[in-house]
């Protein structure tokens, strides 16, 4: 993907503003680019693959291409300080994550499978696994910054109004003195006791070691053998604090330990990140810059050429009208402002439009032909319906159309015209360009002028039709249209709420405790490893377990990046739901928080343990819908989470649980989701360790995308175990081994290991941890005391996701292969028995 050869020094003078590393970036992705839209929008269609894996291939290259291309642009949109290179680099970037999420749909509809492993193709490309991790815009929260800062203020004033009235679990009573005292005096004579413990083993040490050494006839040392005792000890023991450090110091200049003297951050990363936070404030300051240069322009445009611009759309208008009156014998009747006034009179049309025009004509001619086509083959037999069915599967394998390609080629041709050749040697700092933004202005002035222009002329054309034709002004069928319109439209959802403010709305779901403040977590906090034998196993037939990072890519691809830009949400693949479905404390509910923390969105709790005694009745449950899915929307992006998702879809309720009512949602849930359009950023995502429970059918009817999340590996363990111990202060040391730790520890999940490390790292061990290092038995010790994640549990769940609608297709396609292997081994027997 390199191109070494655009980066020239010319190219790097164009934008001085930029770093020569973000500008060779920057030029790197735009050559990938052009490469991957020419091979993705040939001038001939491509054959379609009939083989599988060769297609995965191509779609598996294709994807880590588009991601890397992501990264690189992700990287320079952050860093670019221009603010109309910026509007048009943001443009591609969304482009090229379209696609992406594009490429993704099409692996799991050809794998039939969630997961997909491409280490095959990471080796063809060079690439590790760390760069086909998907990355998160940054610009997702930071250009939504003010308004979540002002949204966090007003939910933590509500918090602070509700938690005085609140009870919490943290109050003590005040305690006797009487019985102050007698802990007191309880704790000092454990403290006596053991002291004197302590001294009298003193003792018995003594006298047994004296005891031994007169049994043992051991005469006393002089003074001159004890010094070279004790000299021969304490050189041993220099010796070996030598010997460490230098293992130490080995181990570090080769890059297997980090470097104890580097602690914290190095001057070379400082001065990194202090460019890239001056990068950011002047990226803020240019962008006030040319929002007052935007409106001061289109002002200046409006009074300056403004007048001309009326006029000459007169001048224009009544040239018309004279024409068609010399031509007809009659004045025109005047376009409606609907199809776009006198605009549509004056528009110029270039070839290309025309031949796209002509294209389409032909292409809804052929569609007529090929209707037909279809009526006289739906009239033939079973026997050929069958035969052409098998040739479509065999010719199914080719890429569907996408939407993303024109956006991405858009953007690409504006960048190339306006900037390719562009000397910005004047522009050093990197500010607006003013021609550029009176071009833009000028046609917003001139739609606007031509809507007045448009008034006056028809007045006018009507006073010359009375005066010369001597005709009625025929008034316009406006009533029609909307007529029309309205039927068009569908169905309405009723407004239960229409004298209620948005803000009272979002009171009383703070107050009832259904929105709900989302913890500050980052979605590369959900640590784990790479899948390193994926492709192997499954050539093997075997079902790789998925790793960490491949549940973090499907959360970003299919929640984070959805929800955080709202072209992609429009146009991708529509996805209103998700369900994470896994054993306890595989880090369900975290990855839930990570999706608000990374896109800004809301948190509404509609879990069945929070609804209890909420909103009763068949009228209280469509209020509390219809509020949450109004609030949602109105303040998207926004996240309806539901714990305990099974819950919901219960086969059977348990007693114990029938008075809670579980499944008040059941049928108003689904019917909420089909409410939502695709500009709505809105997401169900469920969790639950126990979807067994719940019935298949309609559980899947809710959630569209099911992820299964087993227990982590070992890489994952290993890695998780090295954060959790850093995160709470401790220190990793020779003396723990974190490789023993992490096989030990297979079978629990990160949750059991979160809690073994809170229990483990109290004030006072960290207190000691300079004398006494930490060792790995203190932790397993403590995970011991867990249940872990039984065999027997992770079976059951991998029976129940065989039950989905993807596990039903996947099973499916695997009879299918072998039931093709047996036809093939028949055939060939058979022919050998005819010789």
């Amino acid at each position: 993907m390199g191109c070494g050869h655009i980066s020239s020094p010319l190219a790097l003078r164009r934008c001085p503003a930029l770093s020569s590393t973000y500008m060779r970036m920057w030029l790197e992705s735009q050559a990938a680019l052009k490469e991957l839209l020419a091979q993705e929008l040939p001038s001939q269609p491509p054959r379609p693959e009939k083989d599988q894996r060769l297609f995965f291939h191509m779609l598996a290259t294709l994807f880590l291409r588009y991601t890397q291309i992501l990264r690189c642009l992700e990287t320079c949109y952050d860093q670019m300080v221009h603010p109309q290179k910026r509007r048009v680099l943001q443009h591609v970037l969304d482009g090229v994550m379209g696609r992406v999420l594009e490429l993704k749909n099409e692996m799991v509809e050809t794998e039939l499978s969630e997961y997909h492993y491409m280490d095959d193709v990471l080796q063809d490309l060079k690439l590790t696994p760390a760069d086909m991790e998907v990355p998160i815009p940054r610009y997702f929260v930071n250009q939504r910054a003010k308004v979540l800062k002002e949204r966090q203020q007003v939910l933590s004033e509500i918090l602070a109004r509700v938690e005085p009235t609140m009870p919490s679990g943290l109050f003590r009573p005040p305690m006797l003195r009487d019985k102050a005292v007698q802990l007191v005096q309880m704790a000092e004579r454990m403290r006596q006791g053991r002291l004197r413990s302590k001294f009298m083993w003193e003792i018995r040490r003594d006298e047994e070691r004296e005891k031994r050494a007169r049994e043992s006839g051991a005469k006393e040392l002089d003074r001159e053998q004890a010094a070279i005792c004790i000299q021969k000890v304490w050189k041993g023991c220099l010796q070996r604090r030598c010997t460490k450090l230098e293992r130490e110091r080995e181990m570090a200049f080769i890059g297997m330990a980090p470097d104890p003297k580097a602690l914290g951050l190095s001057a070379a990363m400082l001065r990194a990140q202090l460019g890239e936070e001056f990068r950011h404030l002047r990226q803020a300051d240019y962008e006030a810059e040319y929002q007052q240069a935007l409106v001061s322009i289109r002002e200046g445009l409006y009074e300056v050429e403004g007048p001309d611009m009326r006029e000459e759309m007169k001048e224009q208008l009544r040239q018309w009208f004279i024409e068609c009156h010399d031509l007809t014998g009659c004045f025109p009747e005047f376009p409606d402002e609907e199809i776009g006034g006198s605009s549509i009179l004056f528009a110029e049309k270039t070839p290309e439009q025309v031949k796209a025009e002509l294209d389409l004509l032909e292409a809804e001619g052929q569609r007529k032909k090929d209707k037909k086509k279809d009526k006289e083959k739906a009239k033939e037999g079973k026997q050929k319906k069958g035969k052409d069915k098998k040739q479509e599967e065999d010719e199914s394998l080719k890429l569907s159309l996408s939407k993303f390609l024109p956006v991405i080629s858009e953007g690409f041709t504006q960048y190339q015209t306006i900037w390719g050749n562009r000397d910005e040697s004047h522009n050093f700092e990197q500010r607006y360009e003013p021609e550029l933004m009176k071009a833009q202005k000028r046609k917003e002035v001139e739609k606007e002028l031509r809507l007045q222009v448009d008034e006056v002329m028809r007045e006018e054309l009507q006073r010359l039709k009375l005066a010369v034709d001597r005709e009625e002004g025929k008034p316009r069928k406006e009533k029609k249209s909307s007529k029309q319109k309205g039927k068009k439209g569908g169905k309405k959802e009723k407004d239960l709420t229409p004298d209620r403010t948005l803000d009272s709305l979002y009171e009383e779901l703070v107050l009832q405790g259904i929105l709900k403040q989302a913890q500050r977590v980052q979605l590369a906090d959900y640590t784990g490893d790479f899948c390193y034998l994926g492709t192997t196993l499954r050539m093997a037939g075997i079902e790789p377990t998925p790793s960490v990072m491949d549940i973090r890519q499907n959360i970003a691809l299919y929640a984070i990046l959805r929800l955080g830009s709202p072209t992609l949400h429009e146009m991708a693949p529509l996805v209103k739901s998700v369900l994470l479905a896994g054993p306890a404390g595989t880090g369900k509910k975290m990855l839930v928080h990570a999706v608000c923390t990374e896109t800004g969105a809301n948190l509404f709790d509609l879990s069945p343990d929070n609804l209890v005694g909420k909103y009763p009745g068949k009228a209280g449950l469509s209020m509390l819908m219809h509020v949450v899915f109004k609030v949602a929307r109105l303040m998207q992006p926004s996240v309806i989470w539901i714990g305990n998702a099974e819950k919901t879809f219960y086969k059977k309720v348990p007693k114990e649980e029938k008075q809670a009512d579980p499944k008040r949602l059941k049928r108003d849930l689904p019917k909420a989701l089909k409410l939502l359009k695709p500009e709505d950023r809105v997401l169900l995502i469920g969790t639950s360790d126990k979807p067994y429970a719940a019935d298949v059918k309609t559980l899947c009817k809710a959630y569209e995308r099911i992820l299964l999340l087993p227990r982590p590996d070992y890489a994952s363990r290993y890695v998780t175990w090295q954060r959790l111990i850093k995160k709470h202060g401790g220190t990793i040391t020779t003396a723990l081994d974190v490789s023993a730790l992490a096989k030990l520890s297979d079978g629990y999940s990160q949750g059991h290991m979160a809690q073994a490390v809170r229990m483990a790292l109290t004030e006072r061990r960290l207190l000691q941890m300079p004398k006494k290092p930490l060792r790995a038995g203190e932790f397993l010790q403590l995970l011991a005391k867990a249940d872990p994640i039984y065999s027997e549990e992770e079976k059951t769940l991998q029976d129940w996701y065989m039950k989905t609608p993807l596990g039903k297709k996947r099973l499916k396609a695997a009879q299918e292969r072998a039931d093709r292997k047996e036809g093939k081994g028949k055939d060939k027997k058979g022919k050998k028995g005819k010789k």
